[in-house]
């Protein structure tokens, strides 16, 4: 008991000695801390960010496949009753969204799971249909929003420290990315990471294929450009990336890579109607891609090569084998090798679940024992070089998940593994006078929304200064 007091003793001599030998306060350090006022400014950001967890938006989304209707759509994206009477009575009678086809999709916005807005996009429409609920089963609003109102061009500087994924995750993520401009709730997280990966993506892996070796060419104190387009939707303050219209990367031991856009028809293998399409080209008008990609399926292994006498693992007997087997696990996404126009989708005997692409120059290409095929594709369809066709399955004769792999030229089967490949076409004649008129113009922009002078590739007999921002 006596310990108890004379410790009791010493702590209050001590706030004593506090008080009466402290420092009185001066201008020059400062305000005096304020309590209460921290307490109210925690409680404010607390009910803040417990509004932010709590208004979570869903979004459900849906595609018209092959004998779709608008009435599936509504149904698949949850919206029953009056709901669905009231948005097909819009759709049809008020927004003349009279038919849907293959590609179309629909989404429907719940926060705290009630239905806020429903948006459909027809897949060569330049927008999208929007109807606006309150809570109700009646609808708000609805009107047409044209992609000028959504999509936003935005330059971006990239100093590379030690991977290219480093270098977006720091520079490049958009600071309204989300609705808070933080990274506050798991669905925040899921966009961030997507915004990462889409970027590296269609940077690594679509534009400078070819030309950069990402695993070993990429060395501290490299420089990327980019610019870029991005989606962000009206009222729900997020940010998504879409594309990359155009991109140069600096290495900091000499030398650049460059992409440069020009938007043009696709070739005449397109059906009509076909919307404008982006390619990217070299500064001298040289296509940045090949007319195939080495190979359609990402990390995947050849189980079986291309061969004129193959002991079959199914039938037991000796036959020609004219294509390529890829190994790669179930649902392993299948690439187009090549711009062209599906001709067969469909089951057929041994090979499966196939698809066929007819290609420039004589070429075709066949997919087989697919698991399924992509979304938003039919027999018509102008897929472009990259474009998902299809997943690795087992279906057909088959020992296992794989993908079956040929080419034709002409007709006749060749093996895709040797075959001497043409480069993609270059721009010629009208084509590549304006795409040269459009370059000084694209790079004066550039350089303004970059506030900086964005370097260009010195080609001999050019003038390749022409970034200047007077």
């Amino acid at each position: 008991m006596r310990s108890r007091i004379i410790l009791i003793s010493i702590f209050l001599l001590a706030m004593g000695a506090t008080f009466l030998f402290r420092k009185p306060h001066s201008p020059d350090t400062g305000g005096v801390w304020s309590l209460t006022d921290h307490l109210s400014e925690l409680e404010y950001l607390t009910d803040s960010l417990n509004s932010i967890l709590a208004d979570t938006i869903n979004i459900r989304t849906a595609s018209v496949e092959e004998g779709g209707t608008l009435g599936a759509l509504l149904y698949s994206t949850g919206i029953e009753g009056n709901r669905y009477l009231n948005c097909c009575r819009i759709f049809i009678d008020s927004l003349g969204w009279t038919s849907v086809h293959v590609g179309d999709t629909l989404e429907a916005i719940y926060a705290r799971d009630t239905l806020t807005e429903v948006r459909a996009r027809p897949r060569n429409g330049r927008g999208y249909y929007c109807i606006k609920f309150d809570g109700t089963s009646e609808p708000v609003d609805w009107y047409w929003i044209p992609e000028e109102q959504y999509r936003r061009l935005r330059a971006v500087t990239l100093a590379v420290r030690s991977s290219v994924w480093e270098s977006i995750a720091c520079g490049a993520v958009p600071p309204d990315l989300t609705p808070s401009g933080y990274i506050v709730t798991p669905r925040d997280s899921v966009r961030e990471v997507a915004y990462i990966k889409g970027l590296e993506n269609e940077l690594a892996n679509r534009l400078f294929v070819y030309d950069i070796d990402f695993y070993y060419d990429v060395q501290p104190g490299d420089s990327v450009w980019v610019l870029l387009e991005e989606t962000r939707y009206p009222g729900s303050s997020e940010t998504s990336f879409r594309r990359i219209i155009a991109a140069k990367y600096d290495f900091a031991l000499g030398g650049m890579t460059e992409a440069i856009p020009f938007f043009h028809q696709p070739d005449s293998l397109a059906p009509d109607g076909t919307a404008i399409i982006l390619d990217h080209y070299h500064r001298d008008g040289a296509s940045l891609r090949t007319m195939f990609l080495k190979m359609p399926v990402p990390f995947g292994r050849i189980s079986s090569p291309y061969s004129d006498s193959r002991m079959h693992p199914v039938l037991g007997y000796t036959r020609a084998h004219r294509g390529i087997d890829y190994a790669a696990p179930m649902g392993t996404e299948i690439y187009a090798v090549g711009d062209g126009v599906i001709t067969v989708r469909s089951f057929s005997g041994g090979y499966g679940n196939l698809v066929r692409v007819r290609h420039a120059n004589g070429y075709e290409t066949g997919y087989g024992h697919m698991s399924g095929y992509a979304q938003h594709q039919e027999i018509g369809s102008y897929v472009r070089q990259g474009d998902v066709i299809g997943y690795i399955g087992s279906t057909g004769l088959s020992t296992g998940p794989h993908l079956h792999f040929e080419m034709k030229k002409n007709g006749s089967y060749v093996n895709p593994a040797t075959e001497i490949l043409p480069p993609a076409n270059p721009l010629l004649e009208n084509d590549l006078d304006y795409f040269m008129l459009q370059l000084p113009v694209l790079e004066r922009t550039w350089s303004r929304m970059a506030g900086m002078d964005i370097p260009a590739l010195r080609i001999e007999g050019t003038d390749s200064n022409s970034t200047s921002t007077e």
